[in-house]
């Protein structure tokens, strides 16, 4: 007991370790949701009355809402003509392109109304969920219930349509996907169908006039009889020669601008009717070049030049592989590079098309009209301009052959009109028996996997979703009224939860106390009603410290903020101390405001300030300065007139030499400290000391003041033995009850903590007559 104790850092025993170890994220969010978890299990009645409530009202809902039944059916769309821009793309994206833009078909305006008119043939209750709805709005109605869904890496699209009714949801479904194929059949067969009655008229008029001109050279004929044309030496002059080459221009200009007209007439249509453009570029591209085409989406006539030339390559390379694997191995040098050639140019290929397939997609409807009639306008007017060329110099070529040759020449540029109005009739004679072979079936087929099908069971409500609804929201709403409600009440309901958040066991609970004023030994409840129950506390906490395994020779006292009753706690536990048979000092370290010196009403006496400030041996001045407290084995050292620097006292070593005589002389030091959060007093106490206890009043102290208090005491290395909870009552059924205390700090933080001196008169007491002071025995 003779050793002198030093400044040190106490490791304390207990927990709130994030104060002191450095915390990574995980583990702060960690201990926060576990310190929520605790506050919501403290208020659980108001999470189960909200799990309640949810579930009666799930019930309400599930028991009052409409029942809704869905149907399903599934299609097959498969599409059967060729892209001639994508023939280099597989079959299978070409399909999975398309499939968004069959899906968006099912909603679309033109698809719903061919429903509705079928709808319209159908009983009453098919309509059931358009009832009472006005006629514009029946569209809307069934697309807000209609969804299509293609199934991923397939060709099939599944349409669902929800409903009041099983059979109307069958109903509806059945009509949308008959308007739908009737709509793919329409829109989606050969668009050279629409070329057909174009290309028919024309050939028509050919025909007439090619059956004129044949009369017309029948006529020549008889008339010049037969002209030397026998044998293989027949010389033409170069005059007829060149009529001839120029007619023969002129053939091929007209037979390309009537496929232009046609197919210029064929996009106006399309347009009007809002059909799809795509195969008419794909019918475009023989007629206006692939280079146009491809310069219309954007790719360069260099890049289409370089690809062809890699075609060609690639057919050559390919031909000189077959060539050397007749006689060279496949690790020959040569057979390897023609391999890698041949690779590398099928890569070119493949991702040129790619270019071309995306730059395809990616021009939409409203894009693609103006780009192919501008094409073909283009083109035609180029055509007629060469035309128009052609036939001058054809007509002036024409006269001259005439006037050189007269009738044989006449007669030459007759039967080239007959070839070539010939070659016009047979070119249209070939396109339009193409175009109906094309026509035999459509780009596109539609066929149904799954007929339409309703479930007898309803989609909605669902008893099982609005259970786990009902159960989610109900704890939803339950764990956010304790969240509002944990801020709104921040205090301590119950000493579990004082445990938990601390960190640090409870100690004793000290009743609010009654004991009538008197002062001095007078007022102490251990005093003056030793076997009454709120006395008990103290003993408990005596015991507590006891067996809680520490050296607890030296312990200080302190509290959050004022008006806790640590003063009170100290003295009725020194008091317990000493009625145990331990000699007991109580010293006064509240330098600011001395609240065990105002108890013991001992004001204006030498104590400790005059020690720490004296020059005087410690152990002598301490002898000098030790009163009795009025009960037998408790002497206090009081505080003495207060220091204008209290904690420039506290951290001298004479303070140290104060606590070291304490100790080789009582059994027990028990030492009042000002409030953690009003003065950094009690941390430097705190740190010399075996221990020091936190008084909190439950009722008073918000829990993030305590829990700060508590935090800057582990900060600074104090031993927090535990909390002593105060003035708890005893009518709340395992929770705080009120206030109902005895004596305490009566001030608070407006004036801040000791800094007027008048406050000390103020302070009233309870007794008459003050207890004369006595020097210890």
């Amino acid at each position: 007991m003779s050793q002198t104790p030093e400044l040190r850092a106490v490791s304390p025993p207990h927990s709130f370790d994030e104060l002191h170890d450095p915390q990574d994220g995980a583990a702060e969010a960690v201990q926060a949701v576990a310190k929520f978890l605790r506050v919501v299990y403290y208020r659980r009645s108001y999470v189960i009355t909200c799990v309640v409530v949810s579930a009666l009202l799930g019930g309400l809902y599930y028991y009052r809402a409409s029942r809704v039944y869905a149907a399903t059916a599934s299609l097959l769309i498969t599409q059967t003509g060729t892209d001639i821009l994508n023939s280099t793309m597989m079959p299978n994206a070409q399909q999975d392109a398309l499939i968004p833009t069959y899906e968006r078909l099912f909603s679309s305006a033109v698809v719903l109304d061919g429903a509705i008119q079928r709808l319209l043939k159908s009983p009453a209750e098919a309509r059931i969920d358009l009832a009472g709805l006005p006629r514009d709005k029946w569209i809307d109605a069934l697309r807000a219930n209609l969804s299509a869904s293609g199934l991923r890496r397939t060709n099939i699209v599944e349409l669902n349509y929800r409903s009041k009714s099983p059979h109307a949801a069958e109903a509806v479904v059945d009509a949308v996907v008959d308007s739908y194929i009737e709509f793919m059949k329409e829109n989606h067969t050969d668009v050279s169908v629409e070329i057909v009655s174009i290309l028919e008229k024309e050939r028509v008029a050919k025909e007439q006039e090619l059956q004129a001109k044949q009369q017309e050279m029948l006529s020549l004929k008889r008339a010049v009889g037969a002209l030397g044309t026998e044998g293989s030496t027949t010389v033409v002059h170069p005059m007829v020669q060149r009529v001839i080459t120029l007619n023969n221009a002129l053939v091929e200009v007209q037979q390309e601008r009537m496929q232009l007209e046609a197919s210029l007439g064929a996009v106006r249509m399309a347009v009007r009717n809002g059909s799809d453009l795509r195969q008419h570029m794909i019918d475009l591209e023989p007629l206006v070049g692939r280079q146009l085409v491809m310069s219309g989406l954007g790719l360069s006539p260099e890049a289409t030049d370089l690809v062809n030339s890699v075609e060609r390559k690639l057919l050559a390379d390919r031909a000189r592989l077959d060539t050397a694997r007749d006689y060279l191995g496949p690790t020959h040098p040569e057979v390897q590079e023609l391999v890698r050639n041949i690779r590398n140019a099928e890569q070119h290929i493949q991702e040129f098309q790619a270019n071309v397939n995306r730059r395809l997609d990616g021009v939409q409807s409203e894009q693609m009209a103006p780009m192919l009639l501008g094409m073909v306008e283009e083109r035609l007017s180029k055509t007629w301009e060469l035309e128009a060329d052609l036939e001058r110099e054809y007509v002036a070529a024409e006269a001259s052959a005439i006037r050189l040759n007269d009738r044989h020449a006449e007669l030459s540029i007759v039967e080239s009109q007959v070839q070539r109005l010939s070659n016009v009739h047979d070119m249209l004679l070939d396109r339009i028996a193409n175009v109906d072979l094309n026509s035999e079936g459509g780009d596109v087929r539609v066929s149904m996997v799954n007929e339409p099908k309703a479930n007898e069971r309803p989609v909605s409500p669902r008893l099982a979703l609005t259970g786990i609804l009902s159960l989610i929201g109900g704890l939803g709403i339950g764990c956010a009224l304790v969240y509002v409600m944990d801020l709104v009440d921040d205090r301590f309901r119950s000493p579990d939860e004082l445990r938990d958040q601390l960190g640090v066991p409870v100690l004793a609970m000290v009743r609010r106390l009654t004991v009538a004023g008197n002062e001095g030994a007078e007022s102490l409840q251990v005093h003056v009603a030793a076997g009454a129950v709120e006395s008990e506390a103290f003993r408990t906490l005596r015991t507590t410290l006891a067996f809680s395994g520490q050296d607890l020779q030296r312990i200080a006292i302190t509290s959050s903020e004022p008006s806790d009753g640590k003063t009170t706690v100290l003295t009725n536990l020194a008091v317990s101390y000493a009625q145990a048979g331990k000699r007991t000092l109580l010293i006064d370290c509240d330098l600011r405001r001395p609240g065990l010196t105002k108890l013991f009403q001992l004001r204006g006496v030498a104590g400790l300030s005059d020690i720490l400030r004296g020059n005087d041996e410690v152990p002598a001045m301490c002898e000098e300065r030790i009163q009795a407290a009025g009960v037998d084995g408790l002497d206090v050292l009081v505080c003495g007139p207060k220091p204008p620097n209290p904690v420039e006292l506290l951290t001298d070593s004479r303070f140290v030499d104060v606590i070291a005589w304490a100790e080789t002389h009582y059994d027990q030091v028990l030492i009042d400290c000002p409030p953690v959060m009003a003065a950094s007093d009690a941390a430097v106490v705190g740190r010399l000391v075996d221990g020091i206890m936190l008084v909190v009043q439950p009722e008073k102290n918000h829990r993030r003041l305590v829990l700060r208090a508590a935090e800057q005491l582990l900060s600074m290395g104090v031993n927090l033995i535990g909390v002593v909870p105060n003035r708890v009552g005893d009518d709340s059924s395992g929770y705080y009850g009120g206030y109902g205390y005895g004596y305490g700090y009566g001030y608070g933080y407006d004036d801040g903590y000791g800094m007027d001196e008048e406050d000390e008169d103020d302070i009233q007491t309870s007794a008459s007559d003050s207890i004369q002071p006595r020097r210890a025995a």
